[in-house]
């Protein structure tokens, strides 16, 4: 298939689907094999740990083999992922599995958006980024939509069920990629040289790319403040609507239906609007700010439909910059250590969504959820600050 952004938006949409058929009933099936609250709690410790540990690792395996590789390789780890699931439901093999799809995750993280960048910038069309990078966005969203809404009823049917979309559809992933996706930049600009020197200066060549570049810095440093933030929020948004403001779960599907709707009907639009203004960051400070409104709301409004609305609002903001962080982040980075850049960035994501899940669960049974619902706004804001300090001195902004 020699269009690759069509390449770009069928994954996006297929592994959209499978990952978000687990969404729904992630929980229950853990419970549905015994596990009690705190070993559920530990499974996606378990997750975002593994991704912690094999991000950077797995961004090299990109960066040295090809990008192409390493999602050939996330899709196969995804779909023995899913089989351990399948096949050994107790608290030790759900540890293995987790360990399992947390690397799969990373092979495909960073490498993805790598490949499809460079091969845009191959052909010439390295300003149509941002918006291959939005019209992605849009079918990730309809597909996590679908596959939630499959979930929903393969969990009603048997929840024994659950991880088979998840499995096959990753195989279904490995078969479609290796069919479509090429990846000719790759092969004119690869070179034979040993493989830990060229670890060794991938690491520093990245390492030297974020110490130079103000801007860099700053977008990582944002991504670990808005991973805290929006993982308070996704943690316990739930147990917030349903026991304080009385809002039945029956209405919890529409809600997430209404955010996802947004985002799909709205994101190519938003993306536009970044040309409008001089600064190529200042779009992403007004999104992040209208994040912070919208939390600030939820935390202390007593009115559950102001609560919906600015709940919906909120994950419409969290969309919105996706592509216009991948875009400004991909413009700044060389190609050469692209994947390992994206890893890192998504690594440290993952740290800021550790800690949040250790500190706010502890923050939350011991104050509860209106506090801590206001000390994740504080968190996005103070983000916010430091990001805009960083950038100020950057002088090409």
């Amino acid at each position: 298939m020699k269009d690759k952004p069509r390449v770009y938006y069928i994954t996006q949409f297929i592994t959209a689907i499978f990952w978000g058929s687990v969404i729904p009933v992630y929980v229950l099936y853990f419970r549905h094999f015994d596990l009690n609250l705190f070993q559920v709690a530990f499974m996606a410790a378990i997750f975002e740990s593994s991704i912690l540990i094999f991000e950077l690792p797995t961004g090299l395996v990109a960066d040295i083999y090809g990008r192409r590789i390493s999602l050939l390789l996330s899709a196969l780890v995804l779909f023995f992922g899913g089989l351990v699931f399948i096949k050994f439901p107790t608290f030790f093999g759900f540890i293995i599995a987790e360990i399992t799809v947390g690397v799969g995750y990373t092979l495909k993280s960073g490498a993805f958006e790598a490949w499809i960048f460079d091969s845009l910038k191959h052909e010439g069309k390295e300003k149509d980024a941002k918006e291959v990078f939005s019209q992605g966005k849009r079918y990730q969203t309809a597909g996590e939509l679908l596959g939630m809404i499959l979930g929903g009823y393969i969990g009603f049917w048997s929840i024994n069920f659950v991880w088979y979309p998840f499995a096959f559809g990753s195989l279904a992933t490995f078969v479609f990629l290796f069919l479509a996706m090429r990846e000719e930049y790759w092969e004119k600009a690869k070179e034979k040289i040993k493989v830990f020197k060229q670890i060794k200066d991938t690491i520093q060549k990245s390492l030297e790319v974020v110490r130079q570049k103000k801007l860099i810095l700053a977008l990582v440093v944002l991504g670990i403040f808005s991973s805290f933030s929006f993982e308070t929020i996704s943690q316990f948004w739930q147990v917030h609507f349903s026991e304080n403001l009385s809002v039945a779960t029956s209405y919890f599907g529409w809600i997430v239906a209404g955010s996802s709707l947004l985002v799909i009907l709205l994101v190519n639009k938003v993306s536009k609007f970044s040309e409008f203004f001089k600064k190529e960051t200042t779009l992403l400070l007004i999104l992040k700010i209208g994040f912070f409104i919208s939390f600030l709301i939820i935390a202390f409004t007593y009115n559950p439909i102001l609560t919906i609305i600015f709940f919906i609002l909120l994950h419409g903001f969290e969309g919105f910059s996706a592509p216009i962080f991948l875009d400004i982040f991909n413009r700044h980075i060389p190609s050469e250590q692209r994947a390992t850049l994206l890893s890192f960035q998504s690594m440290t994501g993952s740290g800021g969504e550790v800690l949040a899940g250790l500190f706010m669960g502890f923050f939350a049974l011991n104050f509860g959820l209106r506090p801590t619902f206001g000390l994740g706004s504080l968190v996005m804001i103070i983000g916010v600050l430091v990001f805009f300090a960083l950038i100020l001195q950057n002088k090409k902004l």
